[in-house]
């Protein structure tokens, strides 16, 4: 009598997990990568510790640096107006301690904003190779700021005419025209228009004067750039009839003197 051995079908075997309960076939899994999940585990919390330390030691770094500024623009805007002496030593420990923000704390946003007031300090100085320097600094920088960055384009304008670059001065100036945010776009035609005006190119000048008045009418310089242009504005001719008529006049005096 022969016998025939039974082999077991592999379906059933695979079936098996569909008989548990969701709760139980995670315990499953859980036993099955039990290696695996505890790593994952233990990275996660690594990292979320990492994170909260990174985060405590960016909080420090910014309230230290917040209360280096604080010191700097107070020894920047206390500077005496009248004692030369006093001043300069104001203005060298604010910029010794902007100096300090950029090196020690160089991620913090006080670091970023440091090299305009630096430059604003060393061009109170007469130092307009080192504020240019500065300028150019932050413009490097500062990342998205239209507001800030077209003020310091024309701090950076207004160095390099001071030391004599005036084709370098003229293109920090329109590169604050060219930027759709800035703020003092009227200030810098004002600038401009001056500028052409000294130098005796006065159709420039009354072309910038005219456009700040198109584009800001309620600038704080239109006042001024109203009367600039009624100054340098050509008279109008009068017309030929206006003319003609004097002359008529004075012929038919001419022709009749008695009567």
């Amino acid at each position: 009598m022969t016998y025939k051995i039974r082999h077991i079908s592999k379906q059933v075997g695979a079936e098996v997990p569909q008989l548990l309960s969701r709760s139980e076939r995670m315990w499953l899994f859980a036993e099955l990568h039990r290696r695996a999940l505890i790593t994952g585990i233990v990275v996660a919390i690594a990292v979320v510790i990492l994170l909260g330390a990174l985060y405590v030691v960016q909080y420090q770094q910014e309230q230290e640096a917040l209360a280096l500024e604080h010191q700097a623009a107070q020894a920047y805007l206390d500077r005496s107006l009248v004692d030369v002496d006093t001043a300069t030593e104001k203005l060298q420990e604010a910029i010794t301690l902007y100096r300090r923000i950029i090196q020690e704390f160089p991620r913090t946003a006080s670091a970023r904003s440091a090299w305009y007031m630096i430059g604003n300090a060393l061009a109170e100085q007469d130092d307009h190779a080192g504020a240019i320097e500065a300028y150019q600094r932050f413009i490097d920088q500062a990342g998205n700021s239209p507001a800030l960055l077209g003020l310091v384009y024309q701090r950076l304008g207004a160095s390099h005419l001071a030391s004599g670059d005036r084709e370098k001065g003229i293109t920090a100036y329109t590169q604050v025209l060219q930027m759709p945010q800035t703020l003092n776009k009227d200030q810098v035609l004002f600038e401009l228009a001056k500028l052409d005006e000294h130098e005796k190119r006065n159709d420039e000048a009354l072309a910038r004067y005219k456009q700040l008045l198109d584009e800001h009418p309620n600038s704080p310089y239109a006042s001024e750039a109203t009367l600039r242009v009624k100054i340098l504005e050509p008279p109008v001719d009068e017309p030929e009839a206006a003319k003609e008529e004097p002359e008529q006049q004075e012929r038919q005096e001419g022709e009749n003197p008695g009567g």
